[in-house]
């Protein structure tokens, strides 16, 4: 049995971390002092502050997420064998996707970012977690994609090239076999 294993990269968690450490740190900022971000393009300093508010929110709770799963999952990235794919490269990771389950693998970018979108043949299964905000990001995804699962290179050690060359490879590889 082969099994491929690309493992968290601690480089990209830190840049990310860093960036949305910026952003909540612009969001306090826009919070107690909104009249030093007023420009041309914004003139109301309550509509600041309301940025302000979103930003500390949006990027506290991703901070803490992605600080929680860093800290606590030993099993950060995602391994691919005959089985399937086991996602666990992000928030949104659905853990095991078999090969059997799987339809079809696509391509998608979503401004810079490249994602792997795995369409499969029971997407309510994937959907379906106890985790409420993570079931609701998933059929988000569904809803945006057609698929819950999208898989990208953000906090793993390869590039997105790389990752999309041993996914397609290992699905052509193991359908033959289910």
């Amino acid at each position: 049995m082969e099994t491929k294993v690309i493992k968290s990269s601690n480089k990209k968690f830190i840049l990310w971390t860093i960036g949305g450490g910026i952003f909540v740190v612009l969001g306090i900022l826009f919070i107690l002092s909104p009249d030093k971000f007023i420009t041309l393009l914004i003139k109301n300093t309550l509509l600041i502050r309301l940025i302000g508010i979103i930003a500390v929110i949006f990027f506290g709770f991703a901070l803490i997420i992605l600080t929680k799963k860093v800290l606590f999952d030993k099993n950060l990235g995602i391994i691919i064998n005959e089985e399937g794919i086991i996602d666990n490269s992000s928030f949104v990771g659905v853990g095991l996707i078999k090969w059997e389950d799987i339809t079809s693998i696509e391509k998608s970018k979503v401004r810079s970012t490249y994602f792997l979108l795995i369409n499969v043949k029971n997407p309510k299964y994937y959907i379906n977690t106890p985790n409420r905000i993570k079931s609701n990001l998933l059929k988000a995804n569904y809803k945006s994609y057609g698929t819950p699962i999208s898989i990208s290179a953000n906090f793993i050690s390869c590039s997105f090239a790389q990752l999309e060359n041993i996914i397609l490879n290992s699905f052509e590889k193991y359908r033959m076999n289910h």
